[in-house]
């Protein structure tokens, strides 16, 4: 049985995608089972070895899927006829997830998968194939009709406001979209915002145009704020905003809501001993003119400052003996790059023999009354 699911091959052919079957929409499925290879179109001859899946009990699930994810899982428990046959109808399975009723067939493309359960063995779902779907319903509130065109030119004016139609190659990639007429041409409907149909939005152009044209809103009313870049609604009192906006400190690209952008207000971040605030992965600065974050000791803002206005330094002068290279610094140290020594004004190289003194290099070696001069930063 294992090699004989693995020859499986299956033919999907749809006798129509558009049809409404009474009260519950669907659309026919037909495929052809065989236990090879080759693809065969129902009511062919099978030839050589291609011997159909007869009289076998099967489960078909059937998952409709959209660009984002998955719209409706059914499935059918049937049993195939003698020559591999199965001819059903999508929509009237048992539904697995949602319904399919609430599928939106909005004109966009989406995809049928098909997966396989022959009930005889233990394999379990087997994937078969997965077809393109162009399903529309034949009225909208039924008493609307669809024309399908595969050109405007097939068109005869007049066109009256809201009509549509189902152009199969429409626009440079020639794909299947719903169109609408919004008096002067025909536009997908998803950029229509014509508010003389059900299937646009009012488009205004800020708060004053908003209440010129809903003097006496109600609720539910709704429109595109241009100015806000927003969809607004009446609630019965004011308009209330339903697309997220993004301010203070935040960008928004697409649907992804991103850290970054001008802050719009004084904003405030509360720590304590538990919620700490922490930045990791910062990279060490070797620039001496960088600039530091202080914090204003009365308001807590964060401010800039130069590192050289901010370290503290002490420095002493020391007049050397002769022959004198170790010298005591003025405070104890861990870190030797907190520390210059100036030998009559030239800066000279030394190391640490402790944390309170130093050698220098030897070949400045110091005659008598030279000038050391020692500057520590803490």
């Amino acid at each position: 049985m294992e090699d004989f699911i693995k020859k499986i091959g299956l033919y999907v052919f749809l006798l129509t995608s558009t049809i409404v079957i009474s009260q519950t929409p669907g659309f026919n499925y037909q495929a052809l089972i065989l236990n090879n290879e080759e693809i065969q179109i129902p009511g062919t001859d099978v030839t050589g070895n291609s011997i159909p899946l007869g009289s076998e009990n099967i489960i078909l699930r059937f998952t409709i899927t959209n660009e984002t994810g998955i719209e409706y899982v059914e499935e059918h428990n049937i049993i195939t006829e003698e020559n591999g046959m199965v001819s059903l109808i999508v929509g009237e399975g048992t539904p697995i997830n949602f319904t399919f009723g609430d599928i939106i067939w909005d004109g966009k493309l989406k995809y049928l998968n098909v997966e396989l359960n022959i009930l005889s063995n233990d394999e379990g779902f087997v994937f078969l194939d997965s077809q393109k779907i162009l399903y529309i319903p034949h009225k909208i509130n039924g008493d609307r009709n669809i024309k399908i065109v595969n050109s405007l030119e097939d068109l005869t004016p007049p066109h009256n406001i809201g009509e549509l139609i189902w152009h199969t190659k429409f626009g440079k990639n020639r794909n299947p979209t719903l169109l609408i007429w919004n008096y002067t041409n025909w536009v997908p409907v998803n950029d229509d915002y014509d508010n003389s149909n059900e299937l646009g939005l009012l488009v205004v152009t800020d708060d004053s145009a908003r209440t010129k044209k809903f003097q006496n809103p109600v609720v539910g009313d709704q429109v595109w704020n241009k100015t806000l870049k927003c969809i607004e609604v009446y609630d019965g009192t004011n308009w209330v905003s339903i697309t997220t906006k993004v301010l203070n400190g935040l960008q928004k690209k697409e649907n992804i809501i991103k850290l970054g952008g001008k802050l719009t207000e004084p904003t405030k971040i509360t720590t304590n001993n538990t919620n700490t605030l922490a930045i990791e992965g910062l990279q060490n600065s070797v620039n001496n003119e960088d600039l530091v974050v202080v914090i204003d000791k009365n308001t807590g803002v964060l401010k800039k400052k130069n590192l050289i206005q901010v370290s503290q330094q002490k420095q002493v002068v020391i007049l050397a003996t002769d022959g004198q290279l170790e010298f005591t610094i003025p405070l104890n140290f861990t870190n030797t790059e907190n520390i210059d020594v100036y030998r009559n004004g030239v800066l000279i190289n030394f190391t640490a023999i402790n944390s309170t003194t130093i050698k220098l290099e030897p070949e400045a070696i110091c005659y008598k009354n030279d000038k050391i001069r020692i500057v520590q930063l803490f």
